[in-house]
Parts: structure tokens; sequence; C-alpha cells
């Protein structure tokens, strides 16, 4: 794999946190479903200047447009928030 292939992070939840989770909340996730009407995931910074100097970055696209459009499909709404930069130019 190349310096800037597109790769995903090698990452996971410890299995001592999941047990934490479970023992306060008596669940494993927060929430037992999800209402996609009534759903919306916020997706931060994925913007071509972060995106293109990223592999791991990369690597994430395909899965945050697929859930996008999955969540879109059943009713959602999907929020895109983009970091601008103001340029001062006085």
């Amino acid at each position: 794999m190349s310096k800037n292939e597109a790769r995903t992070h090698a990452w996971h939840v410890e299995a001592r946190e999941c047990r934490r989770q479970e023992q306060r909340r008596g669940r494993r996730f927060a929430c037992n479903s999800l209402h996609p009407a009534r759903t919306v995931p916020v997706v931060v910074d994925m913007v071509p200047f972060f995106v293109d100097a990223d592999p791991c970055c990369r690597g994430i696209v395909p899965n945050i447009q697929s859930l996008a459009d999955r969540l879109r499909a059943a009713g959602g709404t999907v929020a895109w928030a983009e970091a601008l930069a103001l340029i001062d130019t006085r």
C-alpha cells in the first residue's frame, strides 16, 4: 500500500468499554433503534483539503456516502458541516 493510497483505521472498541457501557446503561448501545425520519447524522470537515491530505480520511468516504444514501432512501436527512476560512484583506 502506498503512502497516499486510501485506507481505513485499524480501529475497534475495546471489550472492556462495551462491558462498561452495558453495566452503566443496561444495554450496549445508547439507542435500541433509529427512526430515519428523526435521525440526522452530522458529517463534519469532510472537505477536499482535509480529505485529499489524509489517506484514512479518504478511506472512510465510501462508508459515509453509503450511510448517507441509505438514510436518505429511508426518509432521513444528512447534515454536512464544513469550516470556512475567512481571509482578512485589511
